[in-house]
């Protein structure tokens, strides 16, 4: 129980420290640096949330019978979506994939269908949509500096 626990909260914290890099912007490659760009075009704040996807590896296969089912399935043609920006992608040992996307709203169900179609059978999944709360901290603690300022 302590190990499960303790796993959800270093998932918890993979994902929190996160979302501080999901007001950066997505430098996109000049046409002539080589290779795919793996980045989709930023998305706006406003129209998107953050969403916290952990992919537990099924205890009941090893990796190569994991590996076939995401095959089978064509998992990783259709996942991530397209409109889909990954902040971070995380393998936890003895969890698994934590991945944390910046979705637009309206990419929210392409997202769910993408794990439904194409990893179960090979990962359980557990989804977290989240906001980016650095900003409101900030301000809180402006705010809050701004107040103590004015007792003294």
């Amino acid at each position: 129980m302590q190990k499960k626990t303790a796993l959800l909260l270093l998932a918890f914290l993979v994902g929190s420290l996160s979302t501080a890099f999901a007001q950066q912007p997505v430098v996109k490659p000049t046409p002539a640096s080589p290779g795919p760009s793996f980045e989709p075009q930023a998305i706006t704040t406003e129209d998107s949330v953050l969403v916290t996807v952990i992919l537990k590896h099924q205890q009941s296969k090893n990796l190569q019978e994991i590996r076939r089912v995401l095959e089978a399935q064509g998992f990783w043609d259709m996942f991530p979506p397209e409109d889909v920006r990954i902040i971070s992608w995380t393998l936890a040992m003895g969890l698994g994939h934590v991945v944390v996307m910046q979705v637009p709203v309206s990419g929210v169900r392409r997202l769910n269908l993408a794990i439904e179609n194409g990893a179960w059978g090979a990962f359980d999944s557990e989804f977290y949509l989240s906001y980016d709360y650095q900003s409101i901290w900030k301000e809180y603690i402006e705010k809050r500096e701004a107040a103590r300022d004015d007792r003294n």
